[in-house]
């Protein structure tokens, strides 16, 4: 999605890492980028694919926060980057009662990123809901049903993908890099409640959803029984209110569309 919004930019020149074993890069290719194969095991490979770069914006995997965003951090400083965007879309996380292991992979690139001095920028931009209305988070629309934790009348914010890759890129487009660096910014797609989000999918759907309301004791004592359960540590952000952190920085892209709930229930 990234790729596809810098494509409609002209002003952008576009470089794309891969590692060895990555396999479609022919799609990348014809979208204008320009591919490198690098290694996070082997600094010298990003040190070289960054020379020139200004900014450098980070999409890896939840699951590699650390073991590829620190060499990523370490390379592009020696590289004189710019300005780095580390892959931590989505909530704040601020006064976690419960820290997951992530959440924890989370605040230690932060602190890299303090130690070595390079020049950062955090996009939160709350939920995708694309990939978070899903059973594993009470979202069983194809068996219509849906779990709720709570009352469901806390609001959380949520922004598509693409809305996302759309704001980063035209706010890259826009605004110099020196007033992006070090910052926290707050975009917001649209904010809703669980119980909102089942009335609009009854109605656009024509269908009627079994509903289970659950005690939000049920997530404290997942994550009491395993602290890697990140998904009860996103309910529980979203079940308690603190999902909700507001658009205040939409407004850096003033004709910005951000997609609609509607468009993805």
């Amino acid at each position: 999605m990234l790729l596809s919004a810098i494509r409609c930019v002209s002003c952008f020149q576009l470089i794309a890492w891969f590692q060895v074993d990555s396999v479609p890069l022919q799609e990348f290719k014809s979208l204008g980028a320009s591919l490198h194969v690098i290694s996070y095991d082997d600094e010298r490979t990003i040190v070289e694919a960054l020379q020139g770069v200004d900014i450098l914006v980070s999409t890896v995997a939840w699951t590699v926060l650390v073991s590829a965003q620190v060499p990523l951090i370490k390379a592009a400083k020696a590289a004189g980057v710019k300005l780095f965007f580390p892959s931590d879309y989505g909530s704040l996380f601020d006064n976690e009662p419960n820290p997951s292991p992530i959440i924890r992979d989370l605040k230690t690139v932060l602190r890299v990123m303090k130690e070595t001095g390079l020049p950062y920028t955090y996009v939160h931009n709350g939920g995708f809901p694309e990939y978070c209305f899903i059973p594993q988070l009470g979202y069983n629309f194809s068996q219509k049903k849906v779990t709720v934790w709570g009352d469901g009348n806390k609001k959380s914010t949520w922004t598509t993908v693409y809305s996302l890759a759309d704001w980063i890129v035209n706010v890259l487009k826009t605004f110099p890099i020196d007033q992006l660096q070090n910052k926290h910014l707050r975009i917001e797609g649209f904010a809703v409640t669980t119980n909102k989000v089942i009335k609009l999918w009854e109605q656009k759907h024509n269908a009627k959803l079994e509903v289970e309301y659950r005690p939000m004791e049920d997530l404290d004592n997942r994550l009491k029984a395993d602290e890697d359960d990140f998904a009860a540590a996103l309910l529980q952000e979203w079940s308690s209110g603190r999902g909700e952190i507001g658009g205040r920085d939409n407004g850096m892209y003033p004709e910005w569309k951000p997609d609609t709930i509607e468009s993805v229930l």
